[in-house]
């Protein structure tokens, strides 16, 4: 089984660092023309199914790289972002930051101290969802021979990811977050995985 995991196209919030989270912002200009790119780099994988955040952006994204195949594009909250609750629609950059607690930047810098934004979800329960959606794709042996396109986002990226290689929640990043239609490819066989490649653009 091969697994693509790829992060929607660009959109106005994430240009100007605006709190996304789970509110339903559209792809901008540049985020289509990043998925009319991806779906070209990817126009010959070929994909059993395709499962995508309900989100606008990973939907877009998802469609556009399906391309005219005859493929299911499947809706799940397994790959729903991470809900930033109150702080969604705030700025998080130092130019125009406005979220009211001074800590929040923990959310990148040091996640095992992130306190979680009120009415939103916490990274532990980002991963165990995520996580938990994956497994159900790769423990299922109807899908030994399957190759899936997953289009979520960069947090839920990470949920994935950390939570496969089982790493402490103070490198949930393990990095960087992933470019907008970065691609992360992991391969499944005989009840192991391995990362063939991470974050990889056209």
């Amino acid at each position: 089984m091969d697994i693509y995991l790829m992060r929607h196209g660009e959109t106005d919030w994430n240009r100007i660092r605006r709190l996304q989270g789970i509110t339903d912002i559209p792809l901008n200009e540049k985020g289509i023309e990043e998925a009319r790119q991806a779906a070209e780099w990817l126009r010959d994988v070929p994909f059993d199914r395709i499962y995508t955040s309900p989100l606008v952006r990973a939907r877009q994204t998802a469609e556009i790289v399906r391309r005219e195949r005859p493929i299911e594009i499947v809706e799940t909250e397994g790959l729903k972002e991470i809900s930033f609750g109150e702080y969604e629609g705030l700025i998080c950059q130092k130019e125009g930051y406005n979220i009211p607690d001074p800590e929040f930047p923990r959310f990148f810098e040091d996640p095992e101290h992130y306190r979680t934004a009120p009415g939103g979800e916490s990274i532990q329960h980002l991963r165990e969802r995520t996580l938990r959606f994956v497994h159900s794709i790769m423990d299922d042996p109807q899908n030994e021979e399957m190759t899936f396109l997953m289009t979520t986002h960069g947090a839920a990226i990470h949920g994935i990811l950390s939570g496969l290689l089982e790493l402490p929640l103070k490198d949930f990043w393990s990095g960087r977050v992933h470019k907008n239609c970065g691609v992360t490819k992991i391969h499944v066989e005989g009840g192991s995985f391995r990362i063939e490649f991470e974050n990889k653009t056209c």
